[in-house]
Order: C-alpha cells, then sequence, then structure tokens
C-alpha cells in the first residue's frame, strides 16, 4: 500500500531506468556493467507492467510511517551468474516486517550502483513510494557507512534473502558484527542476495538522511545521455553535481595488490597512473579498493575518499568503470564533494582515508 499522506514529486517509470542507471555509473564507476544488464531489463518491465513508482520526499511524509532500506549485498558478477528468481526483495521486506510486526510503508535506496535500481522492484511489487532520499550519497562497500549510523540509528535487523530461496535475519550488537555475519552468510547464498535494513519511521530518513539522492542521479544521467563533446559534458556535469577536473590523461599503467589489505574490506587494493596531456605533464596517481580512494598530482594529495572520484572517457564521453580500465585510454579524472556529514570528525573516522587503512589526513581534517 502507498504511505500515509505521500506527496509524489515525480514518478520513474520504464522510461527513466536507462536514466537513473547512467547516473548510478556515474557516482559509482567502480561497479561497471556486471548483472547489470539483467537487473535493468528486469526492472523495465515491472515499471512498465505495474506502472510508475511515486517518487516523494522524506518530509512529504507522517513521521511515523514505516520504512526501510532496500539494497543488495554482495557481486554483480555473481548476480549476473545467478540472477533474481523474481521474489527477493519483497522477501527481504517481508521478513523485517515479521520481525517488528509492522508493515513497511515506503522504502528507499543505501546508495548508487545497483542499489539504485533494487528498491524500485520492492516499490513496484508492493505499491510503496520511494524515497527521494539515502544514506551514503555515493558508494560505499560496508553496510554501516551511512548518515543513518552516525545518526544513531540501528541497522537492522536486516533480512538477507537469496537467489535459491533461502533467507536469514541478522541482528547483532553492533553494526561492524552485524556486516560481517551478512557478508559471510551471503557467501554461502550464491554471493549475492537482497536486503532490507535501517527499518524507522519516516522521521529519521527525513532528520539523518541524505536528500535529493534519486534526483541527482537522474539529473546526472540525462546529461551523460544527451552526450556531446567531453568538455561540454563536463561543463555540464559540474552544474549538476558540484564536480571539477584534476586532469586529462593517458593510462600508462594499472598496477594490482599495491598494498595490504584490511580484511574488514571486500575488495583488493590496485594503483592506475595517469600521464597528464598538456604542459602540466603530471603524473596522477589514483589509488583504488571498491573504488576511487585517492588521487595525487606528481605526490601531492589532490582528492581523498569521501570525496567521489570518477574517470570519464575523454573521447567519447562516458563513464570508465574500473572493472574494464585499461592501459592507453584516455580519461578526464573527476572529483565531486560528498554529503558536508561525511566531512565531520564524526564522518572523517567512519568512511575517511584512514578506515581503508591509508595513511593520509583528508584535506578537509584540519579545517
Amino acid at each position: 500500500m502507498r504511505a500515509r499522506g505521500a506527496e509524489p514529486v515525480r514518478a520513474i517509470g520504464a522510461e527513466d531506468v536507462p536514466t537513473l542507471w547512467a547516473g548510478a555509473q556515474f557516482y559509482a564507476p567502480a561497479f561497471g556493467d556486471d548483472g547489470a544488464e539483467g537487473l535493468r531489463e528486469w526492472v523495465t518491465a515491472l515499471l512498465a507492467e505495474h506502472g510508475p513508482v511515486p517518487l516523494v520526499r522524506a518530509e512529504a511524509l507522517p513521521p511515523d510511517t514505516r520504512c526501510a532500506a532496500l539494497g543488495l549485498v554482495g557481486s554483480g558478477t555473481a548476480l549476473a551468474e545467478l540472477p533474481p528468481v523474481g521474489d527477493e526483495f519483497t522477501t527481504a521486506l517481508s521478513g523485517v516486517e515479521r520481525r517488528l510486526g509492522q508493515r513497511v510503508e515506503a522504502v528507499f535506496p543505501l546508495a548508487a550502483a545497483l542499489n539504485a535500481l533494487t528498491p524500485l522492484v520492492a516499490a513496484c511489487l508492493r505499491g510503496l513510494p520511494l524515497i527521494d532520499s539515502d544514506g551514503m550519497g555515493r558508494v560505499f562497500p560496508l553496510v554501516q557507512y551511512t548518515s543513518l549510523h552516525l545518526a544513531g540509528l540501528p541497522v537492522g535487523p536486516v533480512c538477507a534473502a537469496g537467489p535459491a530461496g533461502e533467507s536469514l535475519t541478522v541482528e547483532a550488537a553492533s553494526a561492524d558484527r552485524v556486516e560481517a555475519m551478512l557478508r559471510a552468510q551471503v557467501h554461502l547464498m550464491g554471493g549475492w542476495a537482497a536486503t532490507a535494513s535501517y527499518p524507522c519511521g519516516a522521521a529519521e530518513p527525513r532528520g539523518a538522511g541524505l536528500h535529493g539522492t534519486v534526483s541527482r542521479l537522474l539529473a546526472a544521467g540525462r546529461v551523460l545521455l544527451a552526450g556531446g563533446p567531453v568538455d561540454r559534458v563536463v561543463s555540464r556535469l559540474s552544474a549538476v553535481t558540484g564536480c571539477r577536473s584534476v586532469g586529462r590523461g593517458r593510462v600508462v599503467e594499472v598496477e594490482q595488490l599495491t598494498r595490504p589489505m584490511e580484511w574488514v574490506q571486500p575488495a583488493h587494493a590496485s594503483t592506475v597512473l595517469v600521464a597528464e596531456s598538456g604542459r602540466a605533464g603530471r603524473l596522477l596517481q589514483l589509488e583504488l579498493q571498491n573504488d576511487i580512494l585517492l588521487v595525487l598530482a606528481d605526490g601531492a594529495l589532490t582528492a581523498a575518499v569521501p570525496d567521489v572520484i570518477c574517470l570519464l572517457d575523454a573521447v567519447r564521453g562516458g563513464v570508465v568503470g574500473l572493472d574494464s580500465l585499461g592501459g592507453g585510454e584516455v580519461v578526464e579524472v573527476l572529483v565531486m564533494p560528498a554529503a558536508p556529514v561525511w566531512y565531520s570528525p564524526a564522518g572523517l573516522a567512519l568512511a575517511g582515508p584512514r578506515a581503508f587503512g591509508l595513511p593520509v589526513e583528508h584535506p578537509r581534517a584540519a579545517r
């Protein structure tokens, strides 16, 4: 059912899926297209069959409206190899409802990438609105890296539903333990699972959520799909996202496993070197782990997580996925500011460079 008092800002229909996905890739280039094609087709078909999903402002909902975050944990490659049966996301939502004894009346995303699409599945099948807010404003690898967690909101109970019909509910004393237990079980469930988490009243996303997330993805997606010369695309992206260009150059080296891994991070580390074009001729060094975490220009720190760092194909203008990045490509390195909460002392402690094992301070830390 639709949440009480929800006033749609707009609706997301089948025709909006390509735009939403283009914007989601811009905010999460590390994830490429693995597993996305089938999910996009499924979401498009659901919206065509059931009609558009209302997109609502958090403040348009009564404070006691029961909400939950819908997402996906695991590997996009596993999703491609073992696609959804169709009921995983509603099963996850039902598991949280049973645990709480309350019906969920609205859903919201946690981030970009595939999680920009997954809430639409449950929203469409259940007839629920999608809240134009989330808890990350970008992509982070762990479920507790959210503004909701920073505000003291429990991540659980979390219900996960896998493609083999299995589901489980995870509760623990800390968000770190929820993440560790969830990821271990998802591996056994087939490599990915639909999740429902952060059950709360609408007052919590209203107060601690990051607002306008879905609208920003759509705005960036419209610019990217419109195409045109790269300089014009960058200018238009800057107008809608606040991004800036660090430099443009050719990828000259992609080096894997360049530093020790923290076990809590679910990806390996690597380094990409970009020889900048033009007079400056700087060497741009990108440090990767799930995402682009650092940019150094001739050794000087230029940008760092939680900044959103993205690569554009400087010839064709599209987003360059890190999973397909290779030597010889000419790329534009773009940096976008994250939500202000991520530059607070607590935000940087949770998701700044040191949280990823990088022994540097973010440039904003001293401000």
